[in-house]
């Protein structure tokens, strides 16, 4: 009598593990090889986001301006 369930092991586990290091690896060599300004990471996504909305609020108030001023 088995009172204990029957789990398949998890092929994919030792493949996966192999890979997510081997990205981490390539990542981390890149930063150290190549200049900082061409390697896109999250944070530097992040800034570029954030600097083009600032860049779109400056265009649209200077467009308000613009009309207001040409109302009158």
């Amino acid at each position: 009598m088995a009172t204990g369930t029957n789990q398949d092991p998890d092929i994919t586990a030792v493949p996966r593990a192999v890979l997510i290091m081997g990205v981490r690896l390539l990542g981390q060599i890149q930063r150290a090889l190549g200049d900082s300004e061409t390697v896109d990471t999250a944070r530097h996504n992040a800034w570029e986001a954030v600097c083009a909305d600032r860049a779109r609020a400056a265009a649209r108030a200077d467009l308000r301006t613009r009309l207001t001023r040409n109302r009158t």
